[in-house]
């Protein structure tokens, strides 16, 4: 590959038709990622999101270290984001919009220095239509942001590989690394082993002669710069280490997440590769597994002594294998925390659908159709997730209940942190009983314990039963059943005292009402 392939996708003295295609590739991408940005109704996740960002700074990092299992930098910059634009669904999620849509022209320039602009620009007209990011792009969560950051992370990367002398970017590397790191609690540990074990296997691989490209890994003093950005990351991450380690030891002593197996590893390559493909298409998993196929026909159509396999190759695999690994003592893999390694797996992906010989040149058009039946795919994946794709439904359970509960009734939380969404919507609707209607947690009323997930068992049956015996009317919003209350104490304890006369159901939300006898 030549020195010009390199090249940014804007040239210096002007721009480039590449430059101009990144600005409407950029300008298409907003547009599908603001789009019906509040359509769908705030779902648990994000009410939790948005709780913690209207507490005052230091109450939220306490906080985020009491009960959550995430680093503060999301619900910070939350925070300031509503201070400005509110807290209306579309106006949350906006945060997430934003930093999906400036994905694409970092992630355009990083593919432009790491992989060649022809490469990079399929690529990016991938990113613009990968529905997995556009349904993160629509959530008030922090994967977004994560994407972002690593999508500048590798933008430093690229031109300190083509480029060692451009100081900002030593700068870059360590400030978007340390994003990543305070923004989700799995970069912490995968983006540096993934990071630093592509480096420094290249570099290890160019000295002996094994690969070719990356000039800048030839430089005598390239590992020693390499070692003080990886060091400056580090500094700038450390104020959030004793968060880190706490969080660390509550996930490893409880966590919700299932272990792994080979359905749900499988189910995590689709989301990645081809999330919310209609129902009516016919061999679904057969376009996700061909997405792989893809990419690994691009590192191999690279060559054996190309650098660009070996460096995507494993910031994709390490991740994934990592999480799967750690998932053997306490179950960590999960598709959204690993959004970040779809970045280089879409060069990898385009190159293998585009890099044919050019023996003919009236077959040069026939080079496109791989890649847009791919686009095309694409396409049908983001009209899945707009017409079918819907978030739990708090805005529907939480209108039922206000139009028919009275004074004297309890509304009762199984899952102590869901009267989140649900007040979320709830204190928003003209409640003709007002406050005169309580709301309180099963087993404990919400955070009581310190705990964002506190479990139903026997022993706390005594104290539901004294909380639901005053009340003649008792709503129950059953939700999240499967880890908090997974024996059913919650039901089978209201029906011991209580009839249950009607019942509601939404995709993951049971309401049922009682009334005493």
């Amino acid at each position: 590959m030549s020195s010009v392939d390199f090249a940014p996708v804007g040239q210096t003295s002007g721009w480039s038709r590449g430059g101009w295609l990144v600005i409407g590739l950029t300008l298409v991408g907003g547009l599908l990622r603001f789009a019906a940005l509040g359509a769908k109704s705030l779902w648990l996740d994000e009410a939790f999101s948005l709780w913690m960002a209207r507490l005052p700074l230091g109450e939220l990092v306490a906080w985020s270290v009491r009960i959550d299992h995430h680093p503060p930098l999301y619900y910070a910059l939350l925070h300031g984001w509503l201070g400005l634009w509110g807290e209306e669904v579309g106006a949350a999620r906006a945060l997430s919009a934003l930093c999906s849509t400036l994905t694409i022209p970092v992630f355009a320039f990083a593919g432009a220095r790491l992989v060649g602009r022809r490469t990079a620009l399929w690529a990016t007209l991938l990113l613009v239509v990968a529905p997995f990011h556009l349904r993160y792009a629509q959530e008030a969560r922090m994967y977004a942001l994560l994407t972002l950051a690593v999508a500048g992370l590798l933008a430093c990367l690229g031109v300190l590989l083509t480029s060692p002398t451009r100081r900002w970017a030593w700068w870059g590397l360590a400030v978007c690394q340390a994003a990543a790191m305070l923004t989700h609690n799995t970069a912490t540990v995968l983006v540096p082993l993934a990071l630093n074990g592509a480096v420094m296997g290249l570099w290890w691989a160019r000295r002996r002669g094994a690969v070719a490209g990356y000039p800048a890994l030839a430089s005598p003093h390239f590992m020693r710069a390499w070692m003080v950005a990886q060091a400056g990351a580090l500094l700038l991450w450390s104020p959030w280490a004793w968060g880190f380690v706490r969080q660390a030891q509550v996930v490893d002593a409880h966590f919700w997440i299932e272990p792994p197996t080979w359905g749900s590893v499988w189910g995590a390559l689709q989301n990645l590769t081809l999330v919310h493909l209609p129902q009516w298409l016919p061999w679904r998993d057969g376009w996700a597994l061909g997405v792989l196929v893809a990419a690994s026909v691009g590192a191999w159509r690279w060559g054996r002594r190309a650098a660009q396999p070996w460096l995507l190759g494993t910031l994709v695999i390490l991740p994934p294998l990592v999480e799967l690994a750690v998932s053997l003592r306490r179950p960590i893999f999960y598709d959204r925390t690993l959004i970040w390694t779809t970045l280089p797996l879409l060069w990898l992906v385009a190159h293998g659908l585009t890099a044919w010989p050019q023996a003919r040149q009236k077959s040069a058009g026939l080079r496109a159709v791989p890649i847009l039946a791919l686009v095309l795919a694409c396409s049908l994946a983001i009209y899945g997730y707009f017409a079918e794709f819907h978030k739990e439904p708090w805005d529907e359970v939480a209108a039922t209940v206000a139009a028919q509960a009275a004074p004297g009734d309890l509304i009762l939380f199984n899952a102590s942190w869901v009267q989140l969404p649900f007040d979320y919507y709830y204190t928003r609707l003209s409640v003709p009983a007002g406050d005169a209607i309580a709301r309180h947690g099963a087993p404990v009323d919400l955070f009581d314990r310190g705990e964002l997930e506190p479990t139903m068992t026997q022993a706390d049956v005594p104290g539901l039963r004294r909380l639901v015996a005053a009340a003649p009317r008792v709503w129950l919003v059953y939700s999240h059943w499967w880890y908090t209350d997974p024996d059913g104490l919650v039901p089978a304890t209201l029906g011991r005292d209580k009839h249950l006369i009607d019942e509601w159901t939404w995709p993951g939300i049971r309401l049922q009402r009682y009334v005493t006898p």
